[in-house]
């Protein structure tokens, strides 16, 4: 596999990433690999539209007329596609790239989806161990490659969902590359990713939505005064509504149970504000208000800027160690900093190095250890080389 060294950063990046679709994300993606100093970025789209627009907005390198001419000489693939063609297109794309290319998607539903894949590729002869699943939580109400941006991944978390079938190289090279780009990177199993971004996604969109045709029929009713006093809390609050429809369509169907979960939980707490406010339970109001202010600063707290420390995980013959390793910590909300495989030597079993900030150092080791994995703190140093 052919590199490229980040010298922002000094991380080893792919030397050839092929983008598979130049919407939002994808056209995205592909300008944030060229400024990250990614040797080659490949884009492609099956609208012909899509590609010529990439093209003169210089989104990549080169623009391939399909996806086997963009994956040929790939080190990694990214499927920035819908959902329902996901597998479809990892299957041509992995055909179609070399052998030891690494495949990811963007697509925000997990489960099912990782599943198909992985029997496609297991069922065509192609190494499924290759793919692992990813989801970007950045976005925009725009959408195409117009409203393609290179800084849409700074700071954004991206999301891995490894299974017992992927192999550690896939998930190093993806978040290598994410790392690089400016992504914070978790791993969760596809099964929690889809419940968690129902609660943190999809329902912050339906309650957008909701408010959003709310205030248009009050709006229809009582002129622009409406809209002349909409301060900046409400344009922020509906601002995800303007996304396409028929998108967040396929999106909320595809993950219909755990939507609807969220919004029974998000239905009983508007009932209790209501009943409060119904009754004139003032204090049982601001009690709710409270309670919801002190979450919102737990939820989301100062970024500082720590030291890492390397935490060491034996493998041992227990399938899927590294699943388990990286989305128990992914559960605990605890960043991946980078992720390296120590190779058995002299009969010794081989390790998995995971880098994780200083200030979480011992609640990593907690967490690993809860799984029964056997885990220590390399000591300063030992992991270079």
């Amino acid at each position: 596999m052919s590199s490229s060294r980040d010298p922002g950063a000094g991380r080893v990046l792919p030397g050839r990433v092929a983008v598979v679709g130049g919407g939002l994300i994808g056209g995205s993606l592909a300008a944030a690999c060229r400024r990250a100093g990614v040797g080659e970025v490949v884009l492609t789209d099956r609208d012909p539209q899509v590609r010529r627009r990439a093209g003169e907005r210089g989104l990549a390198d080169r623009i391939a007329g399909d996806v086997a001419e963009a994956v040929a000489d790939a080190d990694l693939v990214v499927l920035a596609v819908p959902a329902h063609v996901v597998p479809e297109v990892a299957l041509t794309a992995a055909a179609s790239a070399p052998t030891g290319a690494i495949l990811t998607d963007v697509a925000s539903l997990k489960s099912n989806l990782t599943v198909d894949v992985e029997s496609r590729l297991r069922l065509s002869g192609l190494d499924p161990s290759r793919f692992v699943g990813g989801h970007p939580m950045a976005g925009s109400e725009h959408s195409g490659p117009d409203a393609a941006d290179p800084t849409l991944f700074q700071g954004a978390t991206w999301i891995l969902t490894p299974t017992a079938v992927t192999g550690t190289a896939a998930v190093q090279v993806v978040s290598g590359l994410l790392r690089g780009i400016g992504a914070r990177v978790l791993a969760l199993a596809p099964q929690r990713h889809d419940e968690l971004v129902a609660l943190v996604s999809h329902l912050p969109h339906l309650a957008a939505s909701t408010l959003a045709d709310v205030a248009g029929e009050a709006s229809a009713a009582a002129g622009e005064v409406v809209l002349a006093i909409a301060g900046g809390g409400f344009r922020d609050t509906t601002r995800v509504a303007a996304s396409d429809a028929a998108l967040w369509r396929g999106i909320l169907t595809g993950n219909r149970a755990a939507v609807l979960a969220a919004l029974e939980r998000y239905r009983d707490r508007l009932s209790e504000v209501h009943d409060a406010l119904a009754r004139g339970d003032d204090d049982r109001l601001e009690t709710v208000l409270a309670r919801a202010s002190e979450a919102r600063r737990r939820m989301v707290p100062k970024a500082t800027d720590e030291d890492v420390v390397d935490v060491v995980v034996a493998l041992d013959d227990r399938p899927g160690t590294l699943a388990v390793a990286t989305t128990a910590l992914g559960e605990a909300g605890i960043n991946v900093e980078d992720l390296a495989m120590r190779h058995a030597v002299d009969g010794q079993r081989g390790a998995l190095l995971v880098r994780v900030a200083g200030g979480v150092r011992e609640r990593a080791l907690q967490v690993l250890s809860a799984q029964g994995l056997a885990v220590h703190v390399e000591s300063e140093g030992a992991a270079e080389s």
